[in-house]
């Protein structure tokens, strides 16, 4: 069985390659935490984290202990964290 690799072990290189196959998909199609990550800029640890202990998390789906998040779930969050100015 193959280990998955820390996060903290991928280049920065390889981040922006996963997160250019993110934003070149489809809505509906199904991504690992580490492409998730990459996509929103935040660590895998980050995302288990929000699936634990937020209620508001990033809508997922797991299957056995495969975790995956649908592009469409990453941008809804991406708009929902859009915060308004509140200076005058």
């Amino acid at each position: 069985m193959l280990r998955r690799k820390n996060w903290s072990d991928y280049t920065q290189f390889e981040k922006d390659m996963m997160k250019k196959v993110v934003i070149e998909a489809d809505l509906d199609t199904p991504f690992t935490s580490e492409y998730a990550a990459a996509y929103l800029g935040k660590s895998t640890s980050t995302l288990q984290y929000m699936r634990c202990h937020q209620s508001n998390a990033i809508i997922y789906s797991k299957t056995g202990h495969h975790v995956l998040y649908r592009k469409r779930h990453l941008d809804q969050y991406i708009d929902d964290c859009k915060k308004s100015c509140t200076s005058s």
